[in-house]
């Protein structure tokens, strides 16, 4: 049995994701044959690819991000479909409702909802009033929807005392001018979202928020790995093994349109001790203890929650 794999980039996210589909699949000793393509975020390669999968005859076609799901309804509607390492589905217009598509789509979400992650933050930073968020024009589907998220819980919660600063860099190119217009409204902090243009440039942004002694949070797990002090994330590859479970329903008969979206029921704490000493920002003890993981000296502390 062929089942199609579909990934718009190559984000770290994504790769762990696919590898718990593969080990769920392994464990529950299903044979199947995964067939890859990959658009390396080009449009036109994403349509020959999913092209390419509809002529191989799978079965199902897994999508690797919200980029990823949304072409895949848009050039072959006619393969079910589950989405997977996508963070909000609704917002990102998958799926019209976190009950079921109705259609022949299904998936999963590693969504972590603002209510959860203001006081996380607010550990890394203590008295954090002001946050700045650093998304993109180029890939900015996902970080839109944790912008938005995130406004509308601070409408609706009272006592929130919190805002929430956004600089959308064009392209790789004017990170920089974006990380500026941040640091220049006076923010406490940078938020790293889910958002490919902009880990991959966070060296550039590392280099201003580091002199100006603005620390970094992320939602992104290559920032959090990276120079971030804080990350909020997920356990991507228990994330893949929940979407193979998924996947094994429709297989088994079940319509994908009546199947509820998989949410994580927790989320990892991941503190980089390093990049808080490269910034010269010292982590509060509150945070070091609640950690799941540390980075720290090339070496990690790995604790179940």
């Amino acid at each position: 049995m062929r089942l199609g794999v579909f990934f718009w980039h190559d984000s770290p996210n994504d790769q762990i994701t696919f590898a718990g589909i593969e080990n769920g699949f392994q464990a529950a000793g299903r044979a199947v044959l995964f067939v890859e393509r990959r658009a390396n975020g080009d449009r036109a390669r994403a349509q020959l690819a999913l092209t390419e999968l509809r002529a191989a005859g799978c079965r199902l076609l897994f999508a690797m991000g919200t980029q990823a799901a949304l072409l895949a309804q848009e050039h072959v509607p006619e393969i079910p479909l589950v989405f997977t390492a996508v963070a909000n589905p609704v917002a990102s217009g998958i799926t019209a409702a976190w009950t079921g598509s109705g259609t022949s789509v299904a998936g999963a979400s590693y969504w972590i909802g603002p209510a959860t992650l203001v006081p996380v933050f607010r550990l890394a930073v203590p008295g954090l009033q002001r946050l700045g968020m650093l998304r993109s024009e180029t890939s900015g589907v996902v970080s839109r929807a944790e912008l938005e998220a995130m406004r509308a819980w601070i409408r609706t919660t009272p006592g929130t005392a919190l805002q929430v600063v956004e600089a959308i860099a064009q392209n790789d190119d004017d990170v920089e001018r974006a990380v500026a217009a941040l640091l220049q409204q006076g923010v406490q902090a940078i938020w790293i979202p889910n958002d490919f243009t902009i880990y991959q440039n966070l060296h550039l942004v590392t280099k201003q928020a580091t002199a100006a002694r603005v620390p970094l949070v992320a939602t992104a797990l290559a920032a959090a790995r990276n120079d971030a002090i804080l990350g909020a994330t997920v356990d991507f590859e228990l994330h893949g093994r929940r979407t193979a479970a998924l996947a094994l329903r429709i297989l088994d008969g079940e319509e994908p349109g009546a199947l509820p979206v998989d949410t994580m029921h927790g989320f990892r704490i991941l503190v980089n001790v390093d990049a808080a000493r490269r910034a010269g920002i010292e982590v509060p003890l509150s945070l070091l203890v609640l950690a799941d993981e540390l980075i720290a000296e090339e070496t990690t502390d790995d604790r179940p929650r």
